[in-house]
């Protein structure tokens, strides 16, 4: 285990991580608001309670017979394989909820890691500097 690393709790990040996520909602408040340094563990605690929410229209939805079937089978695979990936210590983002999940919990400034960045600004050809590229400096 790494020693720089800080936690609030004694739990080791990856079970946490994990449980965050095997316990229905309420996994992911208590420890949202048990862990108050480790930020694995606040990340994977907050995308698990936006993961649960986004699992109501999932559940209206099973009544409908063949849909109900497929979107459960698929919810449960999603549910196991983020379990899978907080106990191995992988911080995956689920793409669109990772960032909600990520903006809540660490603020504006953190942002998404599949955010796009600005392209950084260059000088229209119009105002370069005179002496540019076109004149052959004197060599010496």
């Amino acid at each position: 285990m790494e020693g720089d690393k800080k936690n609030t709790t004694s739990i080791p990040p990856g079970i946490a991580g994990a449980a965050a996520y095997f316990f229905p909602f309420i996994g992911g408040l208590v420890l949202l608001a048990v862990e108050k340094e480790d930020r694995f563990v606040r990340f994977h605690a907050a995308q698990s309670i936006v993961f649960w929410i986004c699992s109501i229209p999932i559940a209206v939805l099973s009544w409908i017979p063949v849909i109900g079937n497929i979107l459960g089978f698929a919810f449960i695979v999603a549910w196991i394989y983020l379990m899978f990936q907080a106990w191995t210590n992988k911080e995956f983002e689920i793409p669109y909820l990772g960032a909600i999940a990520r903006k809540q919990v660490f603020g504006d400034e953190e942002g998404s890691v599949s955010e796009e960045r600005p392209a950084p600004e260059t000088a229209p050809e119009d105002e370069r500097p005179a002496g540019g590229d076109d004149e052959e400096a004197p060599k010496a």
